[in-house]
């Protein structure tokens, strides 16, 4: 259930504004020197001695202190770097600061302005003449279930695009696994694409796509599954068949990355929904750029559920044992596969 909102002197728009606000933005109108830690993160410079291993996640929604081993959204930032002493300090702080402007800073740093241009239309690439290597690569290289496949082909979630490029004269013609996202009216606005082969890492998002828009399996109860790959949480719903659950009940999200914004996107157009399952991945060998161990999708998964949590929502977090949930359903067919044999044996 939904808990009861804390009495605080400040509007659910406020509320929301300090959510949204980038702690990249908030540290940097503070004056914190930044500059780029790894693909995922902005350290920051400048700290005594001893206080050092302070990293900025660069989706803005939460950092983590090495040296303090303290970790959390935007306003246990404020109350960890600053030290105030209330959550009240700490939204005061934050609802005040501007964002910052075109500085030496921010130059340096190669960020993208806020206020980007407007993106242009989403054209889905077109379909192939049939999906046979799709469904072939989802159902047999990856494991899901075909019920779970085709329904979302049916539902247009997942096809197979065939997509070209010119180099040198020469037109190349390629197959894709093509996963979309829709808007509330049904029109996509976000689509993945990956190579329906194990041994190609090709992924990339289709041009002018929105991450707020996630791909999405729409479920009936008030419970909401996160996932980091529109793969895993089709394998997260092949597991619950496999467990006998009813893999319709409940909703998944895939987020395209290490970001909140499709599913806090999603939950606005669920209001229903008041629990909240962080799965993302397990990155048991994921380090950061000075070669610290730093398990990415689960430090995230950690706070993502405090954020929601603070908004009122009953959160958990599912870790996969392996490195996600595909990886986990693949080694559960093994298990089936190994079990199966000695009563064949039997007959």
């Amino acid at each position: 259930m939904r808990t009861q909102p804390r009495k605080m002197p400040f509007t659910e728009e406020q509320m929301k504004q300090v959510f949204d606000t980038s702690i990249i933005d908030f540290a940097l109108s503070n004056r914190l020197q930044l500059e780029k830690g790894d693909h995922a993160t902005m350290h920051v410079k400048g700290l005594p001695d001893g206080c050092g291993g302070l990293y900025l996640f660069n989706h803005g929604r939460g950092y983590y202190w090495f040296a303090k081993e303290t970790k959390g959204n935007i306003l246990d930032f404020a109350m960890d770097y600053f030290e105030l002493s209330t959550k009240t300090q700490a939204i005061e702080m934050i609802l005040g600061c501007r964002a910052h402007d075109y500085s030496e800073d921010y130059a340096r740093l190669n960020f993208t302005p806020s206020e980007k241009p407007p993106r242009g239309e989403l054209v889905l690439p077109p379909k192939d003449k049939n999906f046979s290597r799709t469904i072939a690569y989802l159902t047999g290289t990856r494991g899901i279930d075909k019920e779970i496949v085709y329904a979302m082909i049916d539902e247009g979630k997942v096809y197979g695009a065939r997509t070209q490029i010119k180099k040198d004269g020469q037109t190349y013609s390629f197959h894709n696994c093509a996963f979309v996202g829709y808007d509330e009216a049904g029109k996509p606005r976000y689509c993945a694409l990956r190579a329906p082969s194990a041994n190609s890492s090709f992924r990339q998002d289709v041009e002018n796509s929105d991450k707020t828009y996630g791909f999405c399996m729409e479920g009936k109860s008030n419970r909401v599954y996160a996932f980091e790959a529109a793969i895993d949480a089709m394998s997260h719903a092949c597991l619950c068949k496999l467990h006998g659950i009813d893999w319709r009940e409940d909703h998944r999200v895939a987020e395209g990355c290490l970001s909140d914004k499709a599913l806090y996107r999603y939950l606005q157009r669920h209001p229903e929904i008041n629990e909240i399952v962080f799965c993302y991945d397990n990155d048991m060998d994921g380090k950061l750029k000075d070669g610290t161990p730093h398990n990415h999708g689960q430090v995230q998964a950690e706070l993502s559920a405090e954020t929601f949590a603070d908004l009122g929502y009953k959160t958990m977090i599912q870790t996969p044992v392996g490195k996600d949930f595909n990886q986990d359903l693949i080694a559960y067919r093994g298990l089936l596969v190994q079990e199966a044999i000695p009563e064949e044996m039997e007959r």
